[in-house]
């Protein structure tokens, strides 16, 4: 699934569950978070970072794209971090069909990604969007 049906996908997702998203349009190659939402009811704010693949390469595709949304990611982060009780939350979202493959990365670096507390949305190619938290993918 490309990238940009991913990214709208979750922008669907979270304007349906009362986020205002923040981000302007950004043409191909631009810096910056792909997405950036507001929620004034929890008055959190989340960055997410979005990949997506052509499919040519797939296994090159996933194994590049987790380490180059890990490093986007950290290089957004500032000395607040990403504790429950700060008010940004850092996410990557990612196609459904790459989860399995990352989370066989994630369990290799189970302290860094405690560290990171990153929420993760799979986009099922259906459109449909699943929303978890850093911990899901530290289970056996």
């Amino acid at each position: 699934m490309k990238e940009s049906k991913v990214e709208g996908y979750i922008l669907k997702h979270l304007t349906k569950k009362g986020w205002n998203v923040t981000t302007e349009s950004k043409l191909p190659g631009q810096h910056g978070v792909d997405i950036m939402a507001y929620h004034p009811k929890w008055r959190k704010r989340v960055l997410i970072e979005v990949k997506g693949g052509s499919g040519k390469h797939k296994h090159q595709e996933i194994h590049n794209s987790f380490y180059n949304v890990l490093g986007q990611l950290i290089a957004r982060m500032n000395i607040e971090g990403n504790r429950n009780n700060r008010a940004r939350i850092y996410a990557i979202g990612i196609p459904d069909t790459w989860s399995e493959a990352f989370k066989k990365k994630i369990k290799q670096m189970k302290f860094g990604w405690s560290l990171l507390r990153l929420r993760v949305y799979m986009v099922k190619t259906s459109g449909a969007v699943v929303e978890k938290p850093y911990s899901y993918f530290l289970r056996k």
